[in-house]
Parts: C-alpha cells; structure tokens; sequence
C-alpha cells in the first residue's frame, strides 16, 4: 500500500503540469518575499512614506512576478517586441484584474462577518488560481 502510494507520488512529481503549478506558486512565494523586502527597505532605511513604499513595492513585484514566470514557469518567447508587449500588457492587466477581485472579495467576506484574515487567506488561495489560469491560456498561451 505504502510503496503504491510513493509510486504514485513520484508518478505526480514528473508529470509536468504539476511542475509548472509548483514552480508557479513557488515564484509566488518568492513575489511576496520581494514585495515586502522593497516595502521594508523603502519604508524603514530609507524612511519613505509607506503608502507610496506600497505602492514601489507591489510594481517591483509584479514585473518580478512576470519575468520569473515567463522564464521559469511558461518558458514563454517573443519573436517580435510587438508580441513582448502585448504579452506584458495582458499580464499586467490580468493582474489589474485580480487585485480588484481580491479587493472586492475581502471587502464582501468581512462584510458577512467573516474575520479579516481568514477572508485575506480564502481570496488570496482563490486569487492565485485565477491569476495562474489568466497566465497559463490568456498572457502565456502555453
């Protein structure tokens, strides 16, 4: 039972869709590390004022987050800077998109009395597989 088990395990681990999904939230985590090391870094060393700390912080991040997943994740090419720039623009709108809905959706889970922070977590896990749909068949096209 057990070695069917790992069997089975190691048979998902080669599959290569469930590669690009863990290199995907992997990148995520790593997004998230950067947008709190330029926030830290602006809003504290260099005594910034926060909100716009925040606002430096999420745009580092999301290019972050587009060019690690272009590369690692949906190891997407450009042949022409026409097709470089409609690619970035539909990323970076995709992303537009989903902060709205991660906004609205803790905005309408608190509303319904349901704590801050377990409404953050519920959006974001929903939010992520949104923004990792958008990637994989609307920015990347893989």
């Amino acid at each position: 039972m057990i070695k069917r088990l790992i069997d089975y395990i190691k048979e998902i681990m080669h599959n290569e869709q469930f590669q690009k999904i863990f290199r995907y939230v992997f990148i995520g985590g790593l997004t998230t590390f950067v947008s709190f090391g330029v926030f830290w870094l602006l809003a504290y060393p260099v005594k910034m004022n926060p909100n716009i700390a925040n606002i430096i912080s999420v745009i580092c991040a999301v290019i972050f987050a587009y060019v690690t997943n272009k590369i690692f994740v949906f190891r997407s090419k450009c042949r022409t800077t026409k097709e470089l720039v409609i690619e970035a623009f539909s990323f970076f709108s995709s992303r537009g998109i989903t902060m709205l809905i991660e906004i609205g959706g803790v905005f309408v889970l608190t509303s319904l009395r349901i704590e801050a922070m377990i409404s953050k977590i519920i959006i974001s896990v929903l939010v992520l597989i949104l923004n990792y749909l958008f990637s994989q068949f609307l920015v990347f096209r893989t």
